[in-house]
């Protein structure tokens, strides 16, 4: 075949400190005070396809984490669930997550197995690894401890089938890193219990030979590629890159699926050209991760941990040099207006009490970008071929025997020098106070593929409804431009009831909806067409923007202006199949 192939890239919805899934499980959360064995629920932690997992409390007050899987739901994940009781008694390691005891519940009549976990406390490894200014080999170092949790599962002949970083969370107080979620892992010799062509697993971290058995096998009965340690090393080699760069080593495919093509035959673009910090001698352990076959990688998880163990002791490597330098952050709109005034001549802020700015592009050489409408358009100076500005001489030592008003308007006209047009009426004090209306456009299809994608790959019914925000700060306005993106409030169980159950997973918290706002008529109306999620996979979506009251548009909040949309932090999106 020569044509690419694509594949959809789900993600599992949270990590579940020993196991996880492909859909959400459909049994109601148990309320706390719930007991199991010795043990009362205290909260949820998190669900997934094959179980709910709890926060819970022993009768000596040790906190654990307990995963409640069902024992009724069919055979493969009732066989799924002792599995993963079988492979949490073979693994014993400071880098592995731990199973502390098993159990039936209810006792009389058992429905569920529950398995009681080590309760690990910490960041996941990505949100720990793109932390502004995490050096070089805090990174390796972390790589090192996943690599020698790999290598005693691989000794035990089990394979994860699951590396990411979402399933490595660095622990509180220690900084270790420790590998979780064996919920999909396969110990050598065991029967296959998955139907379809490739096991439980993330596309993104999928070795290239997965994908070339699948095209080798396309359509074929019973077909079934079996994971090995070789596919374990790949998904570091993806961890390692992510770390390193904030990025996949492969973009996704036009319609948001996995570019298999790329997978097969394209090299990453090697990782210092992405992040210039990033060490040539490990960049080269990462790319060696990444190659096309099981062969060209290292041998085993023993030999990647000497390799990085060998890698750490070198001392021709910065190991302190930060991956990503922290970001000097964004001067408030305020801030940098009252610099920019400043620049004419007059705190402006404190002779007006009050300015507004109209958008544009130019800001002072040496400051952060502007955020999207808040520079100014005109010169902060007048040029040199303009007139020049006559003062007045004092004839008598002392101030002039002027008003206040006359002073206060002198001053106001002092500052404005340089300002032109929309940007000198604000300065003068007469500014608009609601934003100007932008033609409404006119009704349009929605991206290629969105439909298909939203109601095939993401289970949406059309004019489904989902909470959205801007911020999670309540009770205050937020400022939005033309693009401001908004983010997906708890998972999206597409086609769930009002109670969240019965859907099935769609997309996770925090995934970012983008596309262009517009005002009209005193209220912004938004077409969201993109759905980027925090792993960075994208869908083309076709969502409208919804008042919580499911008005279409959001009504103006005080405080707009020119420039200026100010909106309550929270919003609802529709699904459509049209913009109109």
């Amino acid at each position: 075949m020569s044509a690419p192939v694509h594949s959809p890239r789900p993600e599992h919805p949270v990590p579940l400190h020993g196991g996880g899934a492909l859909y959400p499980f459909e049994t109601a959360p148990l309320p706390p005070g719930t007991r199991i064995g010795a043990d009362v629920v205290e909260g949820v932690l998190g669900s997934g396809g094959f179980a709910i997992v709890y926060r819970v409390r022993s009768p000596e007050g040790r906190l654990s984490a307990l995963k409640l899987l069902p024992l009724d739901e069919g055979p493969e994940r009732t066989e799924r669930a002792w599995r993963e009781l079988s492979l949490g008694t073979r693994l014993h390691h400071p880098n592995l997550g731990r199973q502390v005891g098993a159990g039936q519940w209810p006792e009389d009549k058992p429905r569920f197995l529950w398995l009681k976990l080590e309760l690990i406390e910490g960041p996941t490894l990505d949100e720990w690894g793109l932390a502004a200014g995490r050096t070089v080999g805090e990174v390796v170092d972390r790589m090192l401890e996943v690599a020698r949790g790999l290598a005693v599962m691989h000794e035990a002949r089990v394979v994860h089938r699951d590396v990411k970083e979402a399933n490595i969370l660095v622990r509180q107080g220690t900084g270790q890193a420790v590998l979780v979620d064996f919920g999909v892992g396969y110990h050598e010799g065991d029967a296959t219990l998955t139907k379809g062509m490739f096991p439980p697993g993330t596309p993104p971290y999928r070795a290239p030979e997965a994908w070339a058995y699948g095209r080798a096998h396309a359509g074929e009965p019973g077909a079934h590629y079996r994971a090995g340690p070789g596919d374990d090393l790949y998904a570091m080699g993806v961890v390692l890159y992510r770390l390193l760069t904030g990025r996949f080593p492969f973009r996704p495919a036009e319609h948001g699926g996995e570019d298999v093509e790329a997978v097969l035959h394209q090299t990453p673009l090697p990782p210092h050209l992405v992040n210039p910090s990033v060490p040539r001698a490990v960049e080269a352990v990462c790319l060696r991760l990444l190659a096309k076959t099981p062969e060209a990688r290292y041998p085993g998880a023993v030999a990647l941990y000497e390799a990085l163990e060998e890698l750490r002791a070198r001392t021709d490597v910065v190991w302190t040099a930060p991956l990503h330098p922290e970001r000097r952050p964004a001067v408030k709109p305020r801030a940098r207006v009252g610099r920019v005034l400043a620049a004419v001549g007059v705190g402006l802020a404190v002779t007006l009490g009050a300015w507004w700015l109209t958008p544009g592009q130019e800001v002072a050489p040496g400051e952060d970008a502007p955020e999207p409408g808040w520079a100014v358009t005109a010169p902060l100076a007048p040029r040199k071929d303009s007139a020049p500005v006559k003062q007045p001489q004092q004839t008598t030592p002392g101030p002039q025997p002027e008003t206040a008003p006359k002073r206060r308007g002198a001053a106001v006209r002092k500052a404005c020098l340089g300002l032109t047009g929309a940007a000198l009426q604000a300065c003068l004090g007469a500014p608009q106070q609601v934003p100007p209306d932008r033609p409404a456009p006119p009704p349009q299809a929605c991206p290629a593929g969105a439909v298909e994608t939203m109601t095939g790959t993401l289970g949406f019914r059309l004019k489904e409804k989902k909470i959205v925000q801007w911020s999670d700060v309540r009770g205050r306005s937020v400022r939005v431009d033309e693009d401001t993106p908004m983010y997906v409030v708890g998972h999206w169980n597409a086609g769930a009831n009002r109670f969240g159950y019965g859907g099935r997973f769609a997309l996770p918290d925090n995934t970012r909806l983008s596309g262009r706002l517009y005002v009209k008529e005193g209220r912004v109306y938004g077409r969201l067409t993109e759905a980027r999620t925090p792993l960075g996979v994208t869908y083309p979506v076709c969502l409208e923007l919804l008042d919580t009251d499911y008005k279409v548009g959001l009504e103006l909040q005080p405080g707009s202006a020119p420039g200026k949309m100010m909106v309550d932090p929270v919003a609802v999106v529709r699904v459509v199949d049209r913009f109109e």
